[in-house]
């Protein structure tokens, strides 16, 4: 009998997408399909201020708009999902309208689901315990459902769980469980996309490569996963050279591209996503630029448990040659990524990202509590090999 017969499972998620230049459009007839009336923005300070992306929601909403919560965070630190779960309470929405990046789509996650249980945000924390342990808290009750309108290449939209937010007494940043936040519809418009600075667009596209990279080599691959992430990878060398251009064609591309690594993310991650959640939670560095800062090390540290799922990496970058070895394309593969990013302006160390050097060790701890650790092609089990990713990145 054969051995190593197919086998995996697969969850896709049930959920709209709705892309176009001017899909905000669409949020009425969306709205009322749900049967819903009150629509309560969430988004952060900056894009309120900045351009004309949430007043265009709230002017789509017309008499569905019932409020703004305009206090979201980098990190989604706890407080100000507290803050946001208080104003629900007062604005009683029956509809989340999510306007922003990952934070502000993780916080509205959060506020959803203390709205709904009650409780101590930490009360629904996912306990990860090395190598493989994961517990994930019940979230039984109904959700107020939730729409987004992303303005960066980010997909935190995409994710089944309930994201993460950042406790700073902890010194670490808490994954929570979701069940029933995933977002129902996702209006993916290109002039939004457009008002997001050219370094928040691409180095939010780059955490989405991140995704794409270690869905093909987490040791839960499977084909439909291996099809979505290897194709987006094309796609994100393909486009994210010519996003400089503004061209709103091209981000939607891009957009897409990354939608699809999310999509296809159902097999788990590594440590590169491991360890980036504790680089930004605790320092503040931007997630996308901390993935384009230590993916390239990530790749070369997991290079010798995983190299025939590199190669493939390599062939959809275009790096791979017939007469390499699956170890030499492997390092083509983590060489090309690391030039990408330097293509595109963002920086390479942790020290060019204010991270001091005292920290590593901070981040190293912090990490050993992420779930994203237990699908890694090496097992984790202690801090020195994070240390050891971290020193190369510094």
């Amino acid at each position: 009998m054969a051995e190593n017969l197919l086998s995996y499972r697969y969850n896709p998620l049930h959920q709209d997408i709705i892309c176009s230049e001017t899909a905000i459009e669409e949020l009425p007839r969306t709205v009322d399909g749900m049967g819903c009336s009150r629509a309560m923005i969430t988004c952060g300070p900056t894009i309120l201020q900045a351009c004309n992306v949430v007043p265009r929601v709230q002017e789509s909403l017309g008499h569905r708009y019932v409020g703004t919560y305009s206090g979201v965070l980098p990190h989604s630190p706890v407080d100000a999902v507290e803050a946001g779960v208080e104003m629900a309470r007062e604005a009683e929405p029956d509809v989340f309208i999510s306007v922003g990046g990952g934070s502000t789509h993780d916080t509205t996650k959060a506020m959803a689901t203390l709205l709904a249980e009650g409780g101590d945000i930490h009360d629904y924390e996912i306990i990860f315990e090395p190598p493989d342990r994961i517990t994930v808290p019940p979230t039984p009750s109904p959700k107020v459902p939730i729409l987004s309108v992303p303005t960066t290449m980010g997909c935190a939209e995409f994710s089944r769980g309930g994201g993460g937010v950042t406790d700073h007494k902890l010194g670490r940043k808490l994954i929570i469980a979701g069940e029933g936040v995933t977002h129902r519809t996702v209006i993916i418009d290109g002039q939004a996309l457009a008002t997001t600075p050219l370094r928040i667009l691409v180095s939010t596209a780059i955490g989405q490569l991140r995704i794409a990279i270690e869905t093909v080599y987490s040791t839960g691959h499977n084909p439909i996963g291996d099809g979505m992430a290897l194709h987006a990878i094309r796609l994100l060398f393909e486009n994210l050279p010519r996003c400089r251009n503004g061209d709103i064609d091209t981000l939607l591309n891009t957009k897409t591209a990354c939608a699809m690594a999310s999509l296809g993310s159902f097999g788990g991650l590594g440590l590169n996503t491991a360890t980036c959640h504790h680089v930004g939670g605790l320092y503040g560095v931007p997630h996308g630029e901390a993935n384009a800062i230590l993916l390239p090390h990530t790749m070369r540290y997991n290079l010798d448990a995983c190299a025939d799922r590199q190669r493939l990496i390599a062939e959809a970058i275009g790096v791979a040659t017939g007469s390499m070895t699956d170890e030499d394309a492997g390092l083509a593969a983590a060489d090309a990524v690391d030039s990408l990013c330097r293509e595109l302006g963002l920086p390479r160390t942790l020290r060019e990202a204010d991270v001091p050097e005292e920290g590593l060790e901070y981040i190293a701890t912090a990490t050993l509590h992420d779930r994203s650790l237990s699908t890694n092609p090496k097992t984790v089990t202690d801090a020195g090999p994070i240390m050891e990713v971290l020193r190369a990145a510094y």
